[in-house]
């Protein structure tokens, strides 16, 4: 008895210590921000266009998924954000946001402003996605369902896909951050555009000069090698190379990467040497099929088309002044008294690169 009355009482100071749900918010009471855009309008203000999920309950455990759209411009993205809060009723909930897409026109005029107010905000959208549009982001934001899922979602998944075969880097609010402030390395963001009113798609980047589209993009392949040059490889990466009158596809899924940057005493001359070594193997060589590969006849086009194609990629950065490798931040740390008396939108452009590209064949499949 006493001890059924000792548990009893253990109990009921347990249910008055322990902090309940005091701000507890039901999931049928909010709309979820999961994708936001941000343009330029004919006003020169910011229009800010926001799509929210709201789940409503249809009974019996099963609901419906409501999308909705809100538009507002304003002086600033925080003003606006408040037009747009103040029509939505109910719990607005953005901590979830998916994807944020800038507007090309924006995007030109810099990204630090219209961006200001993500980062102040304490809830923050730090891990969101962030991209840019060819033309208006709201166009693209507007778009109808992709495959019906919401847009963002669809757009998210989009991102994914691109991420995953090493065409676009993975950029977030959170990772753009030191990329627009520093001096020494500029970004390159995912761009997305539609085709059409029948799809959107995402197959290349856009260069950045500080917090500025440059307006200069690299597509596809291009985009894909001056991810490798960067050092990032993700699942694997596709490229095709014209080989003996036809066409292979080697994929990449290991790689080593090494920047050696030197500078001439007499003459204060930067060099740059980029080199790549892709491990993979044989994805696709329709004109050898019944034959033999000769894999050192291979090796060696395959090395030259790549590493020309590097250079003309380095060419592309620098016409940009887009310093997407990082050159000027392992100037300012190996070469102090120098990075202190140049002018780098100047220097860089001056920068001597040089690319070397190898291909390492593990195998050719099961068709040698």
């Amino acid at each position: 008895m006493r001890r059924k009355w000792f548990i009893t009482v253990w109990i009921l100071l347990c249910i008055m210590v322990l902090a309940g749900c005091w701000d507890s918010q039901y999931l049928l009471t909010k709309k979820m921000v999961n994708g936001i855009s941000l343009d330029k309008d004919k006003d020169n203000q910011i229009l800010v266009t926001v799509r929210t999920v709201q789940l409503d309950s249809k009974g019996g455990g099963q609901f419906d998924v409501k999308d909705q759209e809100m538009r507002a411009s304003g002086a600033s993205t925080a003003s606006t954000g408040m037009k747009i809060d103040s029509m939505l009723p109910g719990t607005v909930e953005a901590s979830k946001t998916h994807v944020v897409i800038i507007g090309e026109e924006l995007a030109k005029q810099g990204i630090k402003v219209p961006l200001e107010y993500f980062y102040r905000n304490p809830k923050g959208y730090l891990n969101s996605n962030i991209l840019m549009s060819k033309g208006q982001a709201a166009e693209v934001l507007s778009f109808k369902k992709i495959d019906n899922s919401p847009i963002a979602f669809g757009i998210k998944q989009l991102i994914n896909g691109a991420e995953r075969t090493t065409v676009i880097p993975n950029q977030t609010m959170y990772s753009i951050w030191s990329q627009m402030f520093d001096l020494g390395e500029d970004m390159v963001l995912p761009l997305i555009q539609k085709l059409g009113n029948k799809a959107l798609v995402i197959d290349s980047v856009g260069l950045f000069d500080e917090d500025k589209f440059t307006g200069q993009t690299l597509k596809n392949e291009d985009s894909t090698l001056l991810l490798l040059m960067i050092g990032k490889l993700n699942k694997f990466a596709n490229m095709d190379i014209p080989v003996e009158r036809s066409m292979l596809t080697f994929q990449a899924r290991k790689m080593k990467r090494s920047i050696h940057l030197s500078v001439k005493p007499s003459t204060s001359e930067i060099e740059c040497f980029v080199k790549v070594d892709l491990y993979g193997v044989l994805g696709s060589f329709p004109n050898q099929l019944g034959q033999e590969v000769d894999r050192e006849q291979v090796k060696q086009e395959i090395n030259a088309n790549l590493s020309k194609r590097a250079l003309g990629v380095t060419r592309k950065l620098q016409q940009a002044n887009c310093d997407a490798l990082g050159i000027g931040r392992r100037l300012k740390a190996h070469h102090v008294k120098l990075w202190k008396t140049i002018d780098w939108n100047k220097t860089y452009k001056e920068v001597k690169i040089k690319t070397e590209v190898k291909v390492h064949i593990a195998n050719t499949g099961i068709i040698k």
